[in-house]
């Protein structure tokens, strides 16, 4: 079939489908329309064999419909980003090889591909193989002929997986657009905005503008996300961050997204460019304190921060830390419980994870730290769940709600300094401390450098109380 690249003349025929399956539809009864209704096969018996071809040919002409309004839509985002100074030139032409079906005979092998396996590393070297074999130019308008099954797919390539993902994010604000949800746009374009990345040229280091790297991106419900800051195929060190209780895509901008970068500032310092940071918010988390003290969120999150992490088929020699921010560190623990083996596992702020000692993590090759603020407010939360297990809360203790020691309390975790050592309140209400961990400037910033340095394996990290020291080329 031939298809055209015109989005105006695809949706025209998609709707003029969708008027020959009205015709065909069953209205009241389940019959098959007011022409060929069951009273009309009733009257007409010699009508009853037609009845399974008129219902193939509804099928046909919805699903018809569908797939004509999704390739609308890829075309229509082909003309969008040639107006992108930023996008690189070869994604409008794999738009336009996407909508016209150029790529569809790959696509339905990756589609085949993907249905004959279970999620797993198993499927993962399945698809990047298939990629592999493709030609540049063709991978890339499979990746965009299919943005929804190849963004969050395990096994792609990086770039691949950003391109999908931006051109999710431009449909989504498309929709936005046509039904007048303004606040919605405006978060969408925020997300598409362009980074300014440093790079190394004529022996200067001068900034540039670079389209955003998303490895997974859902607008329904809270919202998912993952953003990639830095260079995910040749880093040598690698981060991902997780949030707490409260965020949402609404929230990510401004908080995990700006969290990360902040991190991510000083870890490339520190591992001399070599190390790259993801900002993932992959579940849904608590939006609440009451559901902050549900284990439900960690315990479905958990294994789907392991399978994300799992999917990036990062190199042995690649170094993995994962961090999690109060409810999120919850869920980096219960990620680790369920199988995954980051080389640190560093718990900011947290309620716990899940564990009431080190050992029942079951990860003796992972290197385990905490911070937490003297005077932040997260300190009562382990001490409720201990409350709890131990039977001193009543009628107010149940199995699904608390989440362990505090790991700062916790045999072989190293407590890292926050720059925050001398306030010796140990149980204190400062709710404003509890988010001040990622930063790069202030006394807090003693907290995302200990981090960083964490993450690019150096000799740096500071234990609590220990004496702050200036850091090379800081300002």
């Amino acid at each position: 079939m031939l298809w055209l690249a015109d989005a105006p003349s695809m949706r025209a025929l998609a709707e003029r489908l969708d008027d020959v399956s009205g015709g065909l539809a069953p209205r009241v009864a389940p019959g098959l329309s007011p022409v060929f209704g069951l009273d009309q096969v009733s009257r007409h018996p010699e009508l009853a064999h037609y009845a399974e071809r008129l219902r193939s040919l509804r099928h046909w002409c919805e699903a018809t419909a569908a797939d004509l309004r999704r390739r609308a839509s890829i075309a229509e985002q082909a003309d969008a980003v040639s107006l992108d100074p930023v996008e690189p030139t070869a994604v409008r032409a794999a738009l336009v090889a996407a909508a016209s079906g150029t790529a569809d005979a790959a696509l339905a092998d990756l589609r085949q591909v993907v249905a004959a396996r279970e999620a797993g590393s198993d499927r993962d070297a399945a698809v990047a193989g298939f990629f592999a074999a493709l030609p540049p130019d063709t991978a890339l308008a499979v990746a965009l002929a299919d943005a929804d099954l190849v963004g969050p797919l395990g096994g792609v390539p990086y770039g691949l997986r950003y391109a999908a993902n931006r051109l999710l994010i431009r449909q989504a604000r498309a929709e936005a657009r046509t039904l007048w949800l303004t606040d919605r746009v405006t978060l969408f374009s925020r997300l598409l905005e362009p980074r300014e990345v440093r790079t190394v040229r004529d022996g200067r280091v001068v900034s540039e503008k670079a389209p955003r790297q998303f490895l997974l991106f859902d607008a329904s419900g809270q919202g998912r996300v993952a953003e990639v800051f830095g260079d995910l195929d040749t880093a040598t060190s690698v981060a991902v961050t997780v949030p707490g209780t409260g965020n949402n895509l609404e929230t990510y901008a401004d908080g995990p997204g700006a969290n990360a970068r902040a991190l991510h500032d000083f870890a490339e310092r520190f591992s001399g460019g070599r190390s790259a940071t993801i900002a993932w918010m992959g579940c849904d988390l608590p939006q609440s304190l009451t559901q902050a003290t549900w284990t439900s969120y960690a315990e479905a999150g958990g294994p789907m921060l392991r399978d994300f992490v799992t999917g990036l088929r990062l190199g042995a020699g690649v170094r993995t830390t994962l961090v999690g921010h109060s409810y999120g560190s919850t869920v980096t623990g219960h990620a680790v419980s369920a199988g995954l083996r980051p080389g640190n596992l560093v718990a900011v702020a947290s309620p716990g994870w899940g564990v009431y000692s080190a050992e029942a993590l079951h990860a003796p090759g992972t290197r385990l730290y905490a911070l937490r603020h003297p005077h932040d407010v997260i300190s009562v939360a382990p001490v409720i769940s201990l409350a709890s297990k131990a039977g001193l809360l009543g009628l107010l203790a149940t199995p699904w709600a608390g989440h362990g020691q505090d790991p700062i309390l916790l045999g072989g975790v190293t407590r890292l300094a926050t720059g925050t050592d001398t306030d010796l309140v140990q149980l204190g209400v400062d709710a404003h401390a509890h988010g001040d961990y990622f930063t790069t400037t202030g006394q807090s910033k003693i907290a995302t450098k200990n981090m960083a340095h964490v993450i690019a394996g150096d000799q740096g990290p500071m234990p609590f109380g220990g004496i702050a020291r200036s850091e090379p080329n800081e300002g």
